[in-house]
């Protein structure tokens, strides 16, 4: 292989010495030793060893240590080394304690540290670039095969772009010593999972030293209060120490939710001394860490400590910062040089109305906020307001490091490498200083007995399994935030795929790309609601199957790239293929014409990015026979579809043997659909009660009326493209539709009706004739499927969709009612039946979303299609939640009317218009107040 910097002939071997070049192995013998010093720290011997070990696996040489700096010309050293000069370690001052230097200087090779664990990353680096080591999990590593290494002339100084790039051992305790070498070798920092136990076990105090720089080591977080006063100690002699809740102080013992009377002075005398004590027996080797339990209930409730809460903002953010604060006055005062960081934590993260002492740093953690999105994402609103109040934060306080919870969601083999790059880049923009993620380790201990790979993969034994790639690129990223993420990627993949890597290649960047442009959020506490769509495009989980057998024919013979291809199948079928089968079970009819995320090109071309997020639909039948069944699987057909706003777009796929003798002689508003090709029926639910027709045959030609009456004088601007794929037996069509002239509402949230079919022409004995979605004759449209354009605000506003599973298997969708309303289907279109007094409602809780309870207030539009006698009362309920001592408190504030809908015998649709108030979220509600029956065909909810 070649590299930069690596030496590989004789020829350029002699050529580079003349250039000051330091040549260590030639022809797998060694040329050198190893200098590490008689009194050498932890971080440089443990260098040594790592490097030694890895020349071994590279070369075949053996290269030993030596404290005789005459016999070596690979030198490790720190800036406290005596055999280091002065020169050198002029050049690391004012540096970052993991910085180091590679130097090139009288044929000596240096690399110095600012610190021993400077000097260790300093060799993992040149691992990395000159052995062309990679370690992508415990165990699992790639060393390139070569006879030759030299070092080119250098003067170089490295620091990371964040200093602290920590990962945060969870989901089980013990030492984990594998897992955490690995962090360290991909220069991320992992502290003990027993906090400050890396300083005072002697055990764990050389093997942390080594690989992890003093400021990382800490104690506090969920259990500053308990350790400082804990209740084993306190809770007889002093109860008043504890939290008071309804009128009886806690007894309870469990850290979990041990929650202290922080209003109490003695209480922040105890925590300030604990803190000293610690400072006394570590010096500033401990950072203190500042937060409160991880709990939403229990907190005091005594008269003092209510008075410290900021009334405006229902929660005890205020009360937690304010008494912190008096705490770090109290240290600052003992201990000037302490290392404190305070915690913006989920239930104390809003922005108090206090000061934070400038000394401290803020752990900004960013419970809520969205992964699938880059922080600076403008369409993503939970990003936007995290991105906003960390802006605020930053002006309280531009110390910051950020706390972030994507493993939480959990990650389950979710791509969301692109994404840290782009936050990783905003964050330095905006000048903080730390990255932290949460992470579960192979090699913890206290967990039970493992399940297999197979039968659980999110288990926290396997979940580094299906995350490697992550953490590998984090590592990368944390110390360079400006490489490009894409080289990253492929650099690293490519060495873990090996031969396969072509293959696997196509294999990730197809699930890149579908991950890329589906829909949906990603991160903790809401979960994932992006990856059951990703497998949607027709075709893909076959495409990716295939890859994957592809891949393991070429990996015949060799265990670890098999082991490695088998994990990647076990990730596809259980987070992937089962996720979407179960989806597609529970969607029903419903399809949804999502919004494309990227430019869709009409040239009958599939490639598209944006298709891997479309809705899609391949339940085509035959009709006008006398029993329908589904097309054969040569004959399959797909239809995806997506929208802006102003057009929707269809893609077709059609199987198809016979390419060579389609039909296809109608031209502009012709017989096209006498031809091969498709149709498609586009129902606004207009109360002029047209629709539009639109077919186009496989040369792309066009014809598109206004039915019923085929009137064809309208030109809709349709654009249409079709190629023929030999390859896959199939003819592609793509259409851009704009729907300005169409007759009805067209946004997002809006319910359409639409239906497809399919005509074929071919006598092969297959099929010939006309097909459609369900079977159902062309100009049927009360057996149309729903299109929902975009993402609905109303969950089921068509009422065709029912529960599939579960207690509620056969209920409505979204709606609650009394007995006065009936669901009904199988009679034209589905739609709620109203008799005098009926009611039904919806609730439109929707937390970060648009709906969502805001600051602000938002501008709705209702559509009610409906038909009958008397009126129909349309209103709303609204709420407000707070949260009172970290409880949830829902108070209804009220009604207001809408609208008093006046029925007539014909289906109408009756628009109106309504503001939710700011702060507020709503139910909507509709009644039959008045005698008479009502039918209700559609409610649709459209944010002005």
């Amino acid at each position: 292989m070649k590299r930069k910097g690596l030496v590989i002939s004789a020829l350029l071997f002699c050529a580079a010495a003349l250039w000051g070049d330091v040549p260590l192995v030639k022809e797998g013998k060694a040329l050198t030793k190893i200098y590490v010093g008689k009194n050498a720290s932890s971080g440089e011997k443990t260098a040594a060893k790592e490097l030694k070990e890895y020349f071994k696996k590279s070369t075949g040489a053996e290269l030993a240590t030596t404290e005789d700096l005459k016999e070596a010309s690979f030198v490790l050293g720190t800036v406290n080394s005596p055999e280091i000069s002065a020169a050198m370690k002029d050049s690391l001052k004012g540096k970052k304690e993991e910085s180091f230097l590679f130097r090139t200087e009288g044929n000596k090779f240096y690399i110095v540290g600012a610190s021993q664990v400077g000097t260790l990353y300093g060799a993992y680096t040149f691992l990395d670039r000159y052995l062309d080591v990679r370690w992508f999990l415990p165990g699992e590593e790639h060393v390139g095969l070569r006879k030759d290494v030299s070092v080119p002339d250098l003067d170089k100084v490295e620091e990371p772009s964040f200093l602290w790039r920590q990962v945060s051992q969870t989901g089980a305790g013990g030492w984990a010593r594998a897992s955490k070498i690995w962090a360290a070798r991909n220069r991320l920092q992992c502290t003990s999972a027993f906090g400050i136990a890396a300083l005072s076990d002697p055990k764990q105090r050389e093997f942390f030293d080594a690989r992890i720089a003093s400021h990382v080591n800490a104690d506090g977080g969920h259990l500053t209060f308990y350790k400082a006063v804990p209740p084993q100690k306190y809770l007889k002699t002093h109860p008043e120490y504890f939290a008071l809740v309804k009128g009886k102080r806690l007894t309870n013992t469990g850290h979990h939710n041990t929650h202290h009377c922080l209003s109490n002075p003695e209480v922040q005398k105890l925590v300030a001394d604990y803190v000293c004590s610690l400072i006394d027996k570590y010096g500033n080797r401990i950072t203190y860490f500042f937060g409160a339990p991880d709990s939403s209930l229990n907190w005091c409730e005594c008269e003092n400590c209510r008075a410290l809460d900021d009334k405006t903002k229902n929660d005890a953010s205020k009360r937690f910062h304010t008494v912190v604060q008096k705490i770090v006055k109290m240290i600052y005062e003992r201990k000037p040089e302490a290392r404190l960081v305070l915690w913006a934590y989920a239930n104390y993260r809003s922005l108090p109305d206090v000061e934070i002492d400038q000394r401290m740093v803020v752990n900004f953690c960013t419970h809520g906020r969205c992964f699938a999105h880059a922080l600076e994402d403008s369409s993503c609103i939970r990003n936007v307001e995290m991105l906003d109040l960390m802006k605020k934060w930053l002006k309280k306080n531009p110390n910051m490091r950020m706390y972030e919870y994507a493993h939480c969601t959990p990650m389950s083999w979710t791509p969301l490498e692109k994404v840290l790059s782009a936050d990783l880049k905003t964050y330095k923009k905006l000048g903080i200083t730390g990255w932290k993620e949460e992470i579960s380790f192979p090699d913890a201990q206290w967990r039970g007995k493992i399940p297999k790979l197979e039968d659980d993969p999110r288990h926290s034994a396997h979940r580094l399994g299906h995350e490697w790639l992550y953490w590998n690129v984090a590592g990368k990223l944390t110390w360079d935030e400006t490489l490009d993420v894409n080289k990253v990627i492929a650099d690293i993949e490519s060495k873990y795929y090996g031969k396969t890597y072509k293959v696997m290649k196509k294999f990730n960047d197809l699930r890149r790309a579908a991950w890329d442009n589906a829909s949906g959020c990603f991160g903790y506490s809401t979960g994932d609601s992006r990856t059951p769509l990703l497998l949607m495009k027709e075709g893909l989980k076959e495409e990716l199957l295939s890859l994957l057998a592809e891949a393991e024919k070429l990996a015949e013979g060799d265990e670890t790239l098999l082991r490695r291809l088998k994990r990647d199948k076990v990730y596809l079928t259980k987070f992937w293929i089962k996720q979407n089968d179960l989806f597609r079970a529970r969607q029903g009819k419903t399809l949804r014409a999502a919004r494309t995320p990227s430019k869709v090109k009409i040239d009958g071309d599939p490639s598209d990015a944006a298709w891997s997020g479309a809705g899609y639909i391949s339940d085509f039948k035959t009709f006008l026979k006398e029993k329908n069944f589904v097309l054969p699987p040569e004959l399959k057909t797909s239809v995806g579809v997506l929208s802006d706003n102003e057009n929707l777009y269809f893609l077709i796929l059609a199987k198809e043997p016979a390419l060579d003798k389609l039909k296809a002689e109608g031209k502009k508003d012709g017989k096209v659909w006498a031809d091969d090709g498709i149709e498609i029926f586009l129902d606004p639910r207009n109360d002029a009660n047209v629709y539009y027709q639109i077919a186009v045959n496989t040369k792309g030609e066009i014809f598109d009326a206004r039915q019923p009456g085929s009137d064809k004088t309208l030109d809709f601007g349709v654009e249409a493209a079709c190629k023929l794929d030999r390859e896959k037996k199939q003819y592609v069509i793509e259409l851009k539709v704009p729907v300005k002239k169409m007759e009805g509402t067209f946004a997002p949230g809006v319910v359409w009706n639409v239906h497809f079919a399919r005509n074929r022409t071919v006598k092969d004995g297959l099929f010939d004739g006309s097909s459609s979605i369900d079977g159902e004759p062309y100009h049927q449209r009360s057996s149309y499927r729903t299109l929902t354009i975009g993402k609905p605000f109303l969950l089921n506003g068509n009422f065709d969709e029912y529960e599939t599973s579960g207690k509620k298997k056969g209920k409505l969708k979204g709606w609650s009612f009394n007995k006065l309303v009936t669901p009904v289907k199988g009679e034209g279109k589905p739609h709620m039946a109203f008799q005098h007094g009926g009611q039904m409602n919806q609730l439109l809780w929707d937390w970060k979303g648009p709906l969502g309870q805001s600051d602000k207030e938002k501008k709705i539009k209702l559509l009610v299609r409906a038909s009958g006698k008397g009126t129909l009362n349309v209103s709303v309920l609204k709420y407000h939640d707070a949260y009172k001592t970290k409880k949830l408190v829902r108070t209804q504030l009220g009604w207001d009317p809408v609208k008093n809908i006046q029925l007539t015998p014909e289906m109408t649709t009756h628009t109106m218009q309504y503001t939710i108030p700011a702060n507020c979220w709503i139910s909507l509600y509709l009644h039959k107040k008045s005698p008479g029956d009502a039918k209700v065909e559609s409610v649709s909810l459209l944010l002005e």
